[in-house]
């Protein structure tokens, strides 16, 4: 009998703390180091030059709406895989798991060929100049042929968090971020003999990596966890399973999607300042990612946590888990508030010596910080409205937050305050939707029961 098939519902039973903790650290793990590679990259290239640093930051909205759509598509796999888990449906289980991998694949490398042939005009509306321009068709001309590898193992490390085992996702995201981190000073500075390929290095870096975490990922999916299975396979099944998969994943990377295309308005407001200012908020993007990433890690996992449970009926350990998850949020919150309020300048200062740069990402973590717990309560209600399949309520929340307060509030904060009310505009957001969204999760599951 293969291990799918022994497979349990393993979140269901225990204490709710413990679930949480053993889901979150080794997402903690993973998470940290895929972000820690980020940073070390753009430490890297700023050790290039301001141009390159600047270049790097205009990516961020591109690459950013790359990995949600992704994250989209691996939020509804995870949302009706936890589910199937929960209610004992073997052969599903291991369906379920083997499409949504066939289904991200061709996802990805649809939109990696729509996104290579529309690098320069799309970049140039963004607000990168002749300085700028160049150095991003070097960088993205390489970066999409890695979409679709990056891709296809985070859909996997979801599916198997959404068993109950985190353990070898983080293991599989540790491997393939430290491999980054290793090739990145080899090509980006020409080590041993290399050629010095700058920026364009970083993304030879990032692909070379992803292949190889590609192949760990579908070997561990395949031959130790048999969860891929493409036997009897038939057209009715696939687009029956890319259904189930989809009506949670359309609107979840709807939502994901919302982030990045309001960064993009927000970079080519910042671009009206300077190149220099992109420069400072992308070293600002980084170091908060930095910090928030147990946030990050306790929104993956507990979705799963909920979704299991949910479907084991067992409602009152999920209603303990989202509350236990408000809290941590909030507390870890106003421990990063302070702890960048103090360090602001020194850690600002690490990444480039330009004064005009450092005074943009201090600015930033003085202001924005301070709403990192009301954001942490906002991610966790999106991730269990969609792990119960009611994406539409986070999309409707990530619409008010972007569209109806940051973005508005960003114009008015810039014409009335320049760069400093563009980042008041972010935490004023992130404050307001805090509140809201911990009202609408306790309005729909305070009951402890489904409603």
């Amino acid at each position: 009998m293969t291990t799918s098939e022994n497979r349990q519902a393993r979140l269901v039973q225990g204490p709710v703390s413990y679930g949480l903790v053993r889901l979150t650290a080794p997402m903690i793990l993973g998470i940290t180091a895929n972000i820690g590679a980020g940073l070390v990259e753009a430490f890297f290239l700023a050790q290039v030059g301001t141009n390159e640093l600047a270049a790097y930051s205009f990516t961020f909205a591109v690459t950013g709406a790359l990995m949600s759509l992704s994250l989209g598509i691996s939020i509804g796999l995870s949302s009706v895989l936890a589910r199937t888990v929960g209610g004992g449906d073997h052969a599903q289980i291991q369906r379920l798991a083997s499409d949504g991998i066939s289904l991200v694949a061709l996802v990805m490398i649809i939109v990696s060929i729509i996104g290579w042939l529309t690098i320069e005009p799309l970049f140039a509306v963004l607000g990168a100049d002749d300085t700028t321009l160049p150095l991003i068709i070097d960088y993205m001309s390489i970066y999409y042929l890695s979409v679709v590898f990056m891709a296809v193992p985070g859909v996997g490390a979801n599916a198997l968090r959404a068993t109950g085992d985190a353990s070898i996702s983080g293991t599989i995201m540790v491997s393939g971020a430290i491999l980054q981190m290793i090739l990145g000073p080899f090509l980006i500075f020409g080590l041993l003999g290399l050629p010095a390929l700058g920026l364009q290095g970083a993304a030879w870096a990032n692909l070379i990596a992803r292949v190889a975490l590609f192949g760990i990922t579908m070997w561990v999916l395949h031959y130790r966890e048999h969860l891929l299975n493409y036997s009897a396979l038939s057209v009715e099944a696939v687009l029956n399973s890319w259904r189930r998969i989809m009506v949670v994943s359309i609107p979840a990377t709807a939502t994901n999607l919302i982030g990045p295309i309001s960064m993009a308005i927000v970079v080519s407001l910042l671009a009206g300042f300077s190149q220099e200012t992109v420069a400072g908020f992308g070293i600002a993007a980084r170091i908060e990612a930095m910090f928030v990433i147990p946030l990050f890690a306790l929104s993956a996992s507990i979705g799963p946590f909920v979704g299991q449970n949910w479907g084991a009926e067992r409602y009152d350990r999920a209603d303990a888990a989202m509350l236990l998850s408000f809290k941590y949020s909030l507390a870890w919150g106003a421990v990063v508030a302070v702890a960048l309020y103090l360090l602001r300048y020194p850690i600002a200062a690490m990444f480039d010596d330009n004064p005009d740069v450092i005074a943009v990402a201090v600015i930033y973590l003085k202001l924005v910080p301070i709403s990192y717990g009301a954001w942490g309560v906002l991610m966790m209600s999106s991730a269990i409205f969609n792990s119960l399949g009611k994406p539409i309520s986070s999309t409707i929340m990530s619409i008010i937050r972007m569209f109806i307060l940051y973005i508005p509030l960003a114009f008015l904060g810039k014409w009335l305050f320049g760069m400093e009310g563009i980042f008041m505009a972010a935490a004023a957001s992130n404050l307001f939707m805090g509140a809201l969204s911990f009202g609408w999760n306790r309005r729909t599951y305070g009951n402890g029961s489904p409603t």
